[in-house]
């Protein structure tokens, strides 16, 4: 078996990556495998450089050889150059290489090594910190398990009260327990197992600025499935987590490569549609060997997780139809067992079964009960739209108004094309929220309607932000008249497409939307067309093709509730 190692991105990444990529009868796919590439594409490689930067600024005696690396230094000269600068115990270290654990087949290279307690053995010993463009902390009551340092001293560790670790990030913490491995390896491993990551928070204690948290990786937090436990899963460790997938993806390789000596043998894993497989080179690959029919590939709404899946292959359930033809109750005595790590596991299972019996009998749509829907109507009332562009700035409120006694119905809008401020996108917001209270004067019993909480979040919003009267007026609108319609749809409909207006209003209603691509990010793209086109007929038309979408999408949302109402009937 030749030598090989896995990065710090294998443990936390699909493993039928690592058995294509270790597959010597697989044609490696021409686009990169980096994992790291797409946290790139995501802002990850301007926040790491700019954090790297701010620690370089406020810490003179680090150790920087980000330069070598751009100065075309190699592996081996960096691994020399970060090992010469742990044992001259070097405050911080960036961008170092560390020495290849070829035994247990391991490279990494973390963002920064942070100097802490001696090794064991009296050499200086180092913690890994990876650097991530997202948030990594959450609010917990009597949270007590983390610590914290500010750019300017990651030597100096505060505790880090009412706050905890994020476990859907386990990712990262993966990451840096691979490179925790490396540093035992090398004889650099602080005696403090501890982490660092610095992500996105910012803590109000310090002037909001960036922080490490640093974490126990032998703390166990992480929930994970376990055959053992009565309870079906355990709390394990970051090092514990990161020990099991590390050693099946070595495993997996082992494996993929002795198909090049036995092609009878067969696979330790196959393709599972997933999320990563959106961004994944390998896609077309995997693709190719999976049935069209595939469960993971045709359920995409609240879809079963690996775990489930697999539980349900080890019932020889794999396909849509297969679960469609299976009695549910009948299965899950063995199944539940299997998927314990999930909660409402029987309930998911249960809807998935309904949705591929939909699929299979070619329904889009489907009514949950008998029960009455009953959607509150009113004499007058409004259908509520915004839209919003890159930002999260609103510069479109649209509403339609339905006189139900005299069959009147208009578009009113307001809007604004030009570039707008946090304080012109005040203005405007506060010009709809008063039409919107002259019209409840007029009309006392009106109800406004509007598709999920994203209108009433964002009129919240900017209401708290500016404390403009007439926008806090509009908010106590919300109680007595505003209606959320999704909620009633949620609780009377099942859709295999999920339950988006697009879907209920287009295979319920039969409604039909003048634009062939209408959605909210398309017309993200018109608005700026709208903004920066410099013909004017483009201008124009981006315009009228933005008022339109948005007037259709209120015109949507009517169509949901006639429909409804016809259906409690």
């Amino acid at each position: 078996m030749a030598e090989f190692v896995l990065d710090a991105y294998a443990a936390r990444s699909c493993p039928v990556k690592t058995h294509n990529a270790f597959n010597p009868r697989l044609d490696k796919p021409a686009a990169p495998l980096d994992e790291s590439l797409r946290e790139s594409f995501d802002g990850g490689r301007d926040f790491r450089d700019l954090t790297l930067n701010a620690i370089v600024h406020r810490n003179p005696d680090t150790v920087d050889l980000r330069e070598q690396w751009l100065g075309g230094a190699g592996w081996t000269e960096l691994e020399t150059a970060c090992v010469a600068a742990m044992e001259d115990g070097a405050p911080i270290i960036i961008g170092g290489v560390l020495p290849l654990d070829l035994e247990a087949h391991r490279s990494g290279r973390p963002d920064l090594l942070v100097r802490g307690a001696n090794a064991p053995d009296g050499r200086p010993g180092y913690l890994p910190v990876r650097i991530k463009p997202y948030l990594v902390l959450e609010k917990q009551t009597g949270g007590a398990d983390l610590e914290y340092s500010t750019l300017h001293n990651l030597h100096k560790r505060d505790a880090l009260s009412g706050l905890r670790y994020r476990t859907r990030r386990e990712g990262a913490l993966l990451e840096l327990s691979h490179h925790w491995r490396l540093l035992e390896a090398s004889g650099h491993a602080s005696s403090e197992r501890l982490a660092g990551v610095i992500g996105t928070d910012r803590l109000p204690r310090e002037g909001n600025g960036t922080v490490v948290t640093w974490v126990n990786l032998d703390h166990r937090f992480i929930r994970t499935f376990s055959r053992t436990a009565s309870s079906g899963h355990r709390l394990r460790s970051a090092l514990e987590r990161y020990d099991h997938e590390h050693g099946f993806r070595v495993h997996v390789a082992e494996q993929a490569e002795a198909l090049g000596q036995n092609p009878d043998l067969a696979p330790v894993v196959r393709p599972i549609r997933i999320r990563e497989c959106e961004w994944c080179a390998w896609w077309d690959t995997c693709r190719k060997q999976m049935d069209d029919d595939d469960l993971s590939l045709r359920i995409s709404k609240a879809p079963l997780d690996v775990r489930e899946l697999q539980a349900l292959v080890s019932l020889g359930i794999r396909t849509v139809h297969e679960l469609a033809g299976a009695d549910v109750e009948e299965i899950l005595p063995a199944y539940l067992p299997l998927t314990s790590h999930r909660d409402r596991s029987a309930s998911r299972l249960r809807q998935a079964a309904r949705r591929a019996r939909m699929l299979a009998d070619g329904v889009t749509l489907e009514r949950l009960s008998e029960e009455p829907i009953g959607v509150p109507r009113a004499e007058v009332e409004i259908d509520f739209d915004i839209e919003t562009a890159e930002g999260d700035i609103t510069y479109l409120w649209g509403a339609l108004v339905t006189n139900r006694s005299t069959g009147e119905q208009y578009f009113h809008h307001e809007s604004s094309f030009d570039a707008l401020s946090p304080a012109t996108e005040v203005e405007l917001a506060a010009s709809f929220a008063r039409w919107l209270l002259e019209m409840v004067e007029k009309h006392p019993g009106l109800r406004v309607y509007h598709y999920s909480d994203y209108e009433t979040v964002h009129m919240r919003r900017l209401a708290e932000r500016s404390q403009d009267p007439d926008l806090l007026a509009a908010c106590d609108l919300f109680r007595a008249h505003f209606v959320d319609l999704f909620g009633y749809v949620r609780d009377s409909m099942v859709a295999v497409d999920g339950l988006g207006l697009k879907v209920v209003a287009t295979e319920g209603a039969g409604f039909a939307w003048r634009d062939e691509e209408p959605n909210g990010l398309a017309s993200q793209t018109w608005y700026q067309n709208a903004l920066d086109s410099r013909d004017h007929t483009q201008r124009s038309a981006a315009r009228t093709r933005v008022l339109q979408y948005n007037e259709d999408d209120v015109r949507a949302t009517y169509a949901v509730r006639e429909w409804l109402e016809s259906l409690d009937a």
